[in-house]
């Protein structure tokens, strides 16, 4: 009996050709984890400490308490070296301050004996001392950092208030007789700097942050920004697509010209606006007040008002003819002969435009407001060429600058990032779920 030959669409042939298009796509899935997923999980993890890289101790993720033993070799080996140098500069008749030096150079060495009293301590500090004498920076945190308990915290704490204690027991004229005495001194601090204390706060930075006002204003002056904008961007864009949709000659330069805005860099067209505002010599900013609009030619540039419309007003200039181009892809699809029958109806060009452009228009639309208020709800270059948030005009995204990098403050800045990353999210789920629901409903069908 012949076997019957499985046909294309059988069900073993589907499992097979469904794992040959997962095998297929496996790897832009993974590009796009590594690029896109790795980076926001990082700015996560990162907002649940304290990190500044411009810190001796917390420009690293520390969950205890622990002693970074090249800061502390490097202060053990400078005061104890300072201290003996001190030894041989004290005058003889002066035997209070070489009992207090001895005081010193035995409590730096009953401490230091008492916490590597363990051999493989002992041996870690060995490799440290050995990069000491190298000049070689510690590169492994094994090495470099010594975990310690909460006993050892108390001691190592009552250590440097010992050493703090004995140091102010010097005189002036003792401290300005030795350079190396004053030197030593001044190295007592490093001590403070070798203990890192956990820099883990959970949800502290969210709670503090949120309690901000400097945060709330920065994401009120975001969403006025964006909402007008996008509002503006949307009607000057539908004009023009509606325009270089009609049929004239020359059409193909003026949707060329039309776009010259948009092929300008960001921080470029802002750095021209920003010319155009100043109040010596800008052409804008000398018209408006010309005109009586606003009461001075400086006021643009120099308050929270005049700094939004500047921005805004830049912003619709650059953006519009890139919502007009997305508009006028949705145009193009519309079938002509929807008008011509509308007409034969007797409907007016007034009514064609609300009865049948805008309804097939409505997914066009959705997708431009929708890249154009992700745009500008992390818009950037303009604040920042502009007024670099002087003024109370800061968005979100340049606070997240400035104490990201300005500052070296990453766990602020990666928690406003956050705010900024979840705020856009909520955005993009209200166009969908609620402006696009009967779009996919019908696609759904």
């Amino acid at each position: 009996m012949k076997k019957e030959a499985r046909k294309p669409g059988s069900r073993g042939s589907g499992l097979s050709e469904g794992w040959l298009a997962f095998f297929l796509i496996l790897p832009t899935a993974i590009v796009i984890l590594c690029i896109s997923v790795y980076p926001i999980f990082r700015t996560i993890w990162y907002s649940f400490f304290d990190l500044r890289l411009n810190h001796p101790t917390r420009n690293k993720t520390h969950f205890s308490y622990s002693l970074d033993l090249e800061q502390y070799c490097d202060a053990l080996n400078s005061i104890q070296s300072q201290l003996k140098k001190a030894q041989n500069q004290v005058p003889e008749d002066d035997e209070k301050t070489s009992l207090d030096i001895q005081e010193m150079l035995t409590l730096l060495d009953n401490f230091h004996n008492s916490l590597f009293t363990r051999k493989d301590r002992e041996e870690l500090y060995t490799t440290v001392q050995d990069y000491y004498d190298r000049y070689e920076a510690i590169a492994d945190e094994n090495i470099k950092y010594l975990s310690i308990s909460d006993n050892e915290l108390k001691d190592y704490k009552a250590f440097c208030a010992s050493l703090h204690s004995t140091a102010s027991s010097f005189s002036d004229e003792s401290l300005s007789a030795s350079k190396a005495l004053k030197k030593s001194v001044q190295a007592i601090d490093t001590f403070d700097f070798a203990l890192v204390e956990p820099n883990y706060l959970g949800l502290g930075n969210y709670i503090r942050y949120l309690q901000n006002n400097r945060l709330w204003n920065s994401i009120a002056n975001t969403m006025i920004f964006s909402f007008i904008a996008v509002a503006f961007e949307t009607c000057v864009g539908l004009i023009l697509a509606l325009i270089m949709n009609q049929r004239f000659v020359g059409r193909g330069l003026v949707r060329a010209s039309i776009l010259i805005p948009w092929s300008i860099p960001a921080s470029t067209s802002a750095l021209i606006w920003r010319f155009m505002y100043d109040g010596q010599y800008g052409v804008i900013a000398k018209a408006l007040a010309a005109l009586g609009i606003i009461s001075s030619p400086a006021v643009i540039l120099t308050s929270r008002a005049g700094g939004l419309f500047g921005m805004i007003l830049s912003d619709i200039w650059k953006t519009s003819p890139f919502m007009a181009l997305l508009l006028l892809a949705g145009l193009q699809t519309i079938d002509t002969t929807l008008y011509e029958a509308a007409r034969v109806d007797g409907s007016t060009p007034i009514k064609s435009f609300f009865h049948i452009t805008l309804p097939l228009l409505k997914s066009s639309m959705l997708v431009a407001i929708l890249f154009r208020t992700m745009d500008t709800v992390k818009a950037f270059d303009l604040a920042n060429v502009m007024t670099y948030g002087a003024n109370n005009t800061e968005f979100m995204s340049l606070y997240a600058y400035k104490l990201m990098f300005a500052q070296m403050d990453f766990g602020t800045g990666s928690t406003i990032s956050i705010i900024l990353f979840i705020i856009v999210f909520l955005i993009c789920m209200f166009y969908i779920k609620v402006l696009g629901a009967d779009l996919f409903k019908n696609v759904r069908t």
